[in-house]
């Protein structure tokens, strides 16, 4: 190796370790608390029962099918639980990882388009992004598709000029697409080639021998499509669900099994996108300097690809607040592009000073005298679950919105001091101190977002009243709960118990409500009356008050209230001891 090839090896180990040391607390801080429901505990329960049954062809929640995702999550998490054993943080492990993985190929791809520095950037931008508090925090399919998709982009970038790959050539693009097949369903396949189908047609046109397409497409289907031929062996209906009713009918909204489910405006989903990509979201439209190289030629793909992701989405009828996460990447490497230039970065953080400057001060005045329903509003924006609360008019389900002002003020104080520490820095031609200032402000409301997550915890969480059970619990006793487990599905993982659900056959359980292995699992509330004066114990969880639960139709003196925890209460039909 000669002295220029080791300076490079150097220079880019030395930007690799800055990027893991930066990363890791952001990512892998805070992977251990309590599941928060809905949805979290769903995961855990079903690489649970994955590991258990040895199926790792149909996934399985509360011995039931489940294909409301493809099951590379599950994969996932159930080799870290073989490995680790099962717990919440070797649950959201994957999330982390795959997260790590993005900041390296963002790292990447800004390397090779754009140069060292604007790589470096592009990496600790993505790394920083605020919404990463949250979603990398919550176990899901999200992080893991976005590291398939720009796994997928980096494959092709990587190789879009370099026939000398031969039939290696743009594998790992086909590899990446496939993975993201298997992450999330079909959007795995549509971003990457629209955004590349899309990149040729402004750049240049590759021939279908340039693209490798027959082992390309040979290699996709071994990855994405062996699974696919299992499933639809083993359980034909099922395939229907989860490709039907569940992608494309979801798309457009009109799903057969309905939903509780509220999805965002277009004009939330826009806001939302912008705050969780804070504060890099302020320089979207920065631009970088130009270059006449030919490791600039595909920069256009870089532009194309968050256009195609948050534009599909702001198209469909259905869509949530973070389903712009897989824009992300790009939009770092152009953030990275911006400041690795220099020249028009200043403007834009005056900018984000007069917009920070003014939520600074709305959020230091609302902070103070925050309301309940205010609260739930501004929840409700970057939360599906508080929509619900709002659609069906339920009132706000904390003791008090203090917490949430509290919270409001301090954010408010944090953007004017940090946005305001950045803006001097670049004014007193401190440049990269202006940089780390927004990379401390991200920090800084990391940790509110943490603090966010400690107090709707109580609310979410079915730790402490799987462990109330779990202390009064013998093997024969029967778990019982009210409405869908969708609310509560981490409550099979901490209690080591298969659920009945009463009243329960709703939203994505109504369709497993209809299949065979169902039976038993599912009753009425004539079913546990019954139940509830048989000679077993049962243990009831409800999360409605005990006149609007279930509860007010059971005989009140074999009615025992064990406790309200969190937002659930639980009921049992005899104390301790007492037994027929």
């Amino acid at each position: 190796m000669d002295s220029s090839s080791k300076q490079s090896s150097d220079a880019r180990l030395a930007e690799l370790l800055v990027l893991l040391a930066l990363s890791l607390p952001f990512l892998f801080a805070k992977l251990g608390m309590p599941f928060l429901d809905p949805d979290e505990g769903l995961y855990a329960t079903i690489a649970q029962e994955m590991l258990s049954s040895g199926d790792w062809v149909i996934p399985h929640m509360n011995a039931l099918p489940y294909l409301e995702k493809p099951p590379l999550y599950f994969w996932l998490t159930a080799l870290t639980f073989w490995g680790l054993g099962p717990s919440e943080w070797t649950t959201r492990l994957p999330s982390a990882l795959a997260s790590l993985g993005t900041v390296v190929l963002t790292w990447r791809i800004g390397r090779r388009l754009y140069g060292a520095r604007a790589g470096l950037m592009a990496g600790l931008a993505v790394a920083t992004l605020v919404g990463n508090a949250l979603y990398v925090r919550k176990a899901s399919t999200d992080q893991l598709f976005v590291f398939c998709l720009t796994l997928a982009m980096y494959g092709f970038l990587r190789d879009a000029e370099r026939p000398d790959r031969g039939r290696g050539r743009f594998l790992l693009f086909y590899v990446g697409t496939a993975l993201g097949v298997l992450a999330k369903g079909l959007i795995g396949v549509v971003f990457p080639l629209l955004i590349v189908g899309l990149g040729t047609v402004v750049v240049r046109r590759l021939s279908w021998r340039e693209l490798n397409l027959a082992r390309g497409v040979a290699v996709f289907a071994v990855v994405a499509g062996l699974w696919h031929v299992l499933v639809a062996w083993r359980a034909p209906t099922l395939v229907w669900f989860y490709v039907v009713d569940n992608q494309l009918l979801r798309f457009l909204d009109a799903r057969g099994y309905v939903e509780d489910d509220v999805p965002s405006s277009t004009l939330g989903f826009l806001a939302a996108s912008f705050i969780w990509a804070f504060p890099w979201s302020v320089f979207t439209l920065a631009r970088a300097e130009p270059d006449a190289s030919t490791r600039a030629r595909w920069r256009p793909l870089i532009v194309i690809w968050p256009l195609v992701v948050v534009g599909l989405f702001a198209l469909s009828r259905f869509k949530h607040e973070y389903y712009a996460l897989p824009a992300y990447p790009a939009l770092a490497v152009l953030v990275g592009a911006a400041w690795a230039g220099r020249w028009d970065v200043g403007r834009w953080l005056v900018i984000g000073m007069i917009g920070c400057g003014a939520v600074g001060l709305w959020a230091l005045w609302a902070g103070a005298g925050l309301t309940p329903d205010e609260a739930l509003y501004g929840m409700a924006q970057l939360n599906a679950y508080y929509r619900i609360l709002r659609d069906q008019g339920l009132p706000f389900p904390f003791a008090s919105p203090r917490p949430f002002g509290v919270l409001l003020q301090a954010l408010g104080l944090v953007l004017l001091v940090g946005w305001g520490l950045a803006t001097l820095c670049w004014a007193r031609g401190w440049r990269r101190s202006s940089f780390a200032s927004l990379v401390a402000l991200s920090g800084v409301i990391t940790v509110l977002l943490f603090r966010l997550l400690d107090v709707v915890e109580p609310h979410h969480s079915v730790k402490e009243v799987a462990q109330a059970i779990n202390t009064r619990a013998d093997r024969d006793d029967v778990l019982v709960v009210e409405g869908t487990l969708e609310d509560s599905p981490a409550l099979p993982f901490y209690t080591g118990r298969r659920a009945i659900l009463v009243n329960g056959a709703l939203n994505n359980f109504s369709f497993a409500a209809t299949l065979p292995e169902a039976r038993g699992v599912f009753i009425d509330t004539g079913d546990l009356i019954r139940l509830w004066e048989g000679p077993r114990r049962v243990f009831l969880v409800v999360r409605r008050p005990r006149g609007q639960s279930v509860v007010a139709a059971l005989p009140a003196a074999d009615v025992h209230e064990l406790g309200l925890y969190g937002s659930r209460w639980l009921y049992s039909n005899r104390l301790a001891g007492h037994r027929p």
